[in-house]
């Protein structure tokens, strides 16, 4: 996959891109690339086998609606390069990021189209999503993209919906799912498992004093969804090796931690100080809410009984 990104203003001369063929693209945000962004990205492929042209997608740097509404709270599914690496897992020959600045907020469609997926990108045929709009006030639908296009050579499409079980595969759908605590919905409407990637922090080492060692994660985007409060099984990478592991978030009542939320993964079989390392968190299964105990001997007796459910389930899969 080649990746492509804009430069911000816009401005940069249209021969410094004489080098990309004409393409097939679609255009998107692509939080989580979930089941719905592949079967739209698998309707793309056939449309370009059909033209015998390179697949495109078209993201953008950040969320549209943090430069639209800015200041409007908005949490992400996948950080900017976790998108691009799933992007790149689904075969596509060109991805191109576009910075969303409020320039292209203001951009109309005609414009955009026009300048940018015509000139600069060199999209022969374009797939849009059955509900998307793009351009200033988001009032172009396909069939006035079929307008603009027309003159121009490009040919457009409108992609079909995805559903699974019934309910539209969307970005918003998985983040309602993660919400209300529903992860095995979330992970069916992804497709795999959810995914954090945080930075191990120094803690106050009360899970070793219980019996389970635990490694404390700062999550360095603000704006990456954290599940629900709760106890999860999950498969954890440590410097490209996988864990079975019990990851805990919350704000420890027991402890009386106050308001601190922390997130916390206890890895099975290992003991290694991993202090300052990047871990990757994939969760598999909740497996209770938080709670708060009478005692630490009570709290030590319920980790113990996740850490058996746990292994439990693990040993299901082999």
């Amino acid at each position: 996959m080649v990746t492509i990104t804009i430069p911000n203003d816009y401005n940069t001369p249209i021969g410094n891109f004489k080098w990309i063929p004409e393409v097939a693209a679609t255009i998107g945000t692509f939080d989580g690339v979930h089941c719905g962004h592949r079967f739209l990205i698998d309707q793309l492929k056939e449309m370009a086998a059909e033209k015998q042209l390179p697949t495109m997608v078209v993201t953008f740097d950040v969320p549209p609606i943090s430069v639209v509404r800015p200041g409007t709270p908005y949490q992400k599914l996948t950080t900017p390069s976790e998108k691009l690496h799933r992007l790149e897992t689904e075969g596509v020959d060109y991805t191109v990021v576009l910075p969303f600045t409020p320039h292209l907020a203001a951009m109309e469609a005609e414009t955009f189209i026009t300048t940018i997926l015509h000139e600069r990108l060199h999209v022969r045929a374009l797939l849009v999503g059955y509900d998307h709009r793009f351009g200033h006030g988001r009032i172009a639908g396909a069939e006035e993209y079929k307008t603009i296009a027309r003159p121009l050579g490009m040919s457009v499409q409108k992609a079909l919906p995805a559903e699974i079980n019934g309910m539209p595969a969307s970005s918003s759908a998985i983040r309602q799912a993660l919400e209300q605590n529903d992860l095995a919905l979330a992970n069916r409407l992804l497709g795999y498992d959810y995914i954090l990637t945080g930075k191990v922090e120094h803690g106050f080492r009360i899970g070793r004093e219980l019996g389970f060692p635990t490694a404390n994660l700062t999550i360095a985007d603000r704006h990456k969804l954290v599940p629900c409060d709760g106890v999860y099984a999950v498969r954890a990478t440590v410097s490209g090796t996988q864990y079975n592991g019990m990851l805990y978030i919350g704000r420890r009542p027991t402890l009386n931690n106050g308001d601190q939320r922390t997130i916390e993964v206890n890895l099975f079989d290992f003991d290694q100080m991993i202090y300052g390392a990047q871990v990757r968190v994939e969760f598999v299964s909740f497996v209770r809410d938080d709670m708060k105990f009478d005692s630490m001997e009570a709290l030590r007796l319920q980790i113990q009984a996740d850490y058996e459910q746990i292994t439990a389930l693990f040993a299901t899969e082999q």
